[in-house]
């Protein structure tokens, strides 16, 4: 009882502190097209990367994410294609699945001026561990089932070297994802949409240093507002560091580095100031990532 206890309440502790259904990685600058599908092939540098994240180790169960993703540009069609696959994992709870974005490119006469439009198809499936669980008899356990879901999104992004913003809706479909049927309830499970508006500005403070100030807004059905507000220091773009704020969540400290002519590193520690910051060991999350760049500018 003790076991399912704990679970249970990282479980719900896991959905009040993030308030999506939706994984997350800190490093989302790394990570546009995950967020907002028109951003594919936007960045003209092809790449394939690896991402692991794992938040609150004191915890048994803690949530875990691993990711393998690509994107590409494909200038002879003015479009760009990126893809994510990853296992998100918390308690006996696990979502395994895909993600393909397509954007159509949209370029000015000196093509600085970019902007995409761009589609999402999603599929993935919910799987409930019961060996982890003492299911007992309790009805809402022993009939639960892994389904599989499928949903699309839509977003647009415009760049122009210096100042990018976007704006994205996944999950508009809102699936239907019922794992069970709980006796004496009309309520169903479902996805619900989520909408990200991003914007970062690049500004030059020396010969080969550039800060850009970054935001991200997450609006979640049913959910309370998610805001990040923070800055990145880019050196020769071979070294950067990062700070991040969610407010009233969390502080993200990041920093990357380029190992070698195509290959960058990456690594952030996030300092949970809430929900979960009454224990002392164990509650932040570390984030690594690996990229391999494809194409050089």
């Amino acid at each position: 009882m003790r076991k399912i206890l704990l679970t249970l309440t990282l479980i719900s502790v896991f959905f009040v502190a993030e308030s999506q259904q939706l994984h997350f990685m800190s490093q989302f600058l790394q990570h546009n097209t995950m967020y907002n599908p028109a951003a594919a092939g936007m960045s003209n540098v092809n790449k394939l990367g690896f991402a692991y994240r794992s938040m609150w180790a004191s915890f048994p169960g803690n949530p875990k994410t691993i990711m393998q993703y690509g994107d590409f540009d494909l200038p002879k069609y003015t479009t760009g294609v990126a893809y994510y696959l990853y296992k998100d994992e918390t308690g006996p709870t696990s979502r395994t699945g895909g993600q393909l974005a397509l954007s159509y490119h949209v370029k000015s006469a000196n093509k600085k001026n970019k902007l995409g439009i761009g589609l999402e198809m999603r599929g993935f499936q919910y799987a409930v561990d019961k060996s982890k669980l003492d299911v007992g008899t309790d009805p809402a356990l022993v009939g639960v089932k892994n389904k599989f879901a499928f949903d699309a999104g839509f977003g647009v992004y415009f760049t122009n070297e210096k100042l990018s913003i976007g704006a994205a809706a996944s999950q508009l479909i809102g699936a239907k994802l019922q794992l069970t049927d709980v006796p004496n309830t009309t309520l169903g499970g479902r996805l619900y949409r989520h909408y990200n508006f991003s914007a970062n500005y690049k500004i030059q403070t020396g010969e080969d240093i550039f800060v850009v100030p970054f935001t991200m807004v997450r609006l979640i059905e049913n959910s309370p507002t998610e805001v990040d507000l923070g800055a990145k220091i880019d050196y020769q773009d071979k070294l950067w560091w990062a700070l991040d704020w969610r407010v009233n969540q969390f502080w993200s400290l990041q920093a990357g580095m380029k190992l070698f002519q195509r290959v960058r590193a990456s690594y952030s520690y996030d300092y949970y100031t809430s929900p979960i910051s009454i224990f002392t060991e164990g509650s932040g999350a570390h984030e690594v990532g690996l990229q391999f760049d494809l194409k050089k500018k």
